[in-house]
């Protein structure tokens, strides 16, 4: 039977990079004692500074990326996240991003699931320079939103929006038929913005998805309490010029800050051509994001133990494992992180039901953690 032990204090690390780059960044994470370390391939999104009809035309070539997430304990913080950036030199514009999102109380996981210690003095690296005070938007879409929801947050102001992908549902599959007729492939979009841009981001990326209609999807926000974002965010054809990023950074020197980007209006936004102020969303507050890491082989049983434990949907995001220490035959096994997101009342439920379901079925190695979340919408049925 497996047998949980808990520990506090942790955030999970995401680490964003042009493909093909992440070598250097997996073996600095090794050095600090990472462990199961997660590697998911994504995309990119960008805007075209060239604008006209060529750029609707030719729209810009989305850069292939690869998604890295592992759990940091805050005493090894600093110097896991300084030691990545480093040996990515993601200070460079368009280098990358990386940015923790900090767990919410007890960690549960298994004797065999390989967490990294958190024996270490202090979270603070020396020559440290990660921001604080960010949000992070999780959104989970319906194949072929994403890119809607990107651009409307590329045109908001903030750095390239990521894409992966993964499986969802919700109440319909509880009913074996309707399970059948329903497609479960997901888009997930992560994008992570100065906190106070987040609310203008996050209402622009919502109506460009329609997300509070039926059927469109879940979106939220969750704290990130240190990060640095150096992605991508426009394309130019002509090759000439600064960039975008480049005189938004130039720009964020001369005012001595990124204060000055939350009094720039939102493209289109304008009440002339929209006709007035779009609708409020639907704003859900009072809930707890609960993920659960799994092999790929035992996650259909943690995706029905969510469901039949009473949350409203679950989405699930694949990737490979990365752990210097696994064993041959464990290298590069696929693994599954299992998403939901429930009220603070029932989150001990599901919690138990997905650690019954792992005891029941002898799953030898899980972890479960949660995030806080400040904002939500959706669609909720009058």
């Amino acid at each position: 039977m497996s047998e949980f032990k808990t520990t506090t204090d942790y955030s999970l690390v995401s680490i964003i990079l042009p493909k093909l780059t992440g070598e250097p960044v997996v073996e600095s994470l090794s050095k600090n004692g990472a462990r199961h370390i997660i590697q998911s391939t994504s995309r990119g999104s960008m805007l075209n500074e060239g604008g006209g009809f060529l750029s609707k035309m030719f729209p810009p070539p989305a850069p292939e990326q690869e998604l890295f997430q592992l759990l940091v304990p805050s005493a090894k913080l600093g110097d896991v996240m300084q030691g990545a950036v480093d040996a990515g030199y993601l200070n460079r514009a368009g280098s990358g991003a990386i940015f923790a999102m900090p767990c919410k109380g007890e960690i549960h996981h298994t004797d065999a699931f390989p967490i990294l210690s958190a024996n270490g003095d202090g979270g603070v690296a020396m020559g440290d320079t990660l921001a604080a005070d960010m949000e992070a938007i999780i959104c989970i879409v319906e194949l072929g939103t994403a890119d809607e929801m990107a651009s409307a947050a590329l045109k908001a102001g903030t750095s390239g929006p990521t894409i992966t992908f993964g499986e969802g549902g919700g109440v319909r599959d509880k009913i074996r038929l309707l399970r059948l007729t329903k497609g479960p492939e997901k888009e997930i979009v992560i994008a992570v913005v100065e906190k106070g841009e987040a609310d203008k981001v996050f209402a622009e990326m919502a109506r460009a998805a329609k997300i509070t209609e039926p059927g469109k999807g879940f979106m939220y926000t969750t704290p990130v309490n240190r990060g640095l974002i150096n992605i991508s965010s426009s394309f130019s054809a002509g090759g000439a010029g600064a960039s975008l990023d480049q005189i938004v950074s130039t720009i964020d020197e001369l005012k001595g800050g990124k204060d000055w980007r939350s009094n720039v209006p939102a493209a289109g936004n304008d009440k002339s051509k929209g006709g007035g102020k779009t609708p409020l969303l639907t704003d859900l507050t009072e809930l707890v994001g609960l993920f659960c890491l799994v092999h790929r082989d035992h996650y259909p049983a943690i995706y029905d133990a969510i469901l039949h434990a009473g949350a409203s949907g679950v989405s699930v995001v694949f990737g490979t494992l990365r752990d210097p220490n696994a064993s041959p035959e464990a290298a590069n096994e696929e693994w599954a992180s299992v998403q939901t997101s429930v009220a603070p009342s029932q989150l001990e439920k599901v919690r138990n039901a997905i650690q019954d379901t792992i005891k029941r079925d002898g799953i030898e190695s899980a972890c479960l953690f949660s995030h806080s979340i400040n904002k939500a919408a959706t669609y909720i049925p009058s």
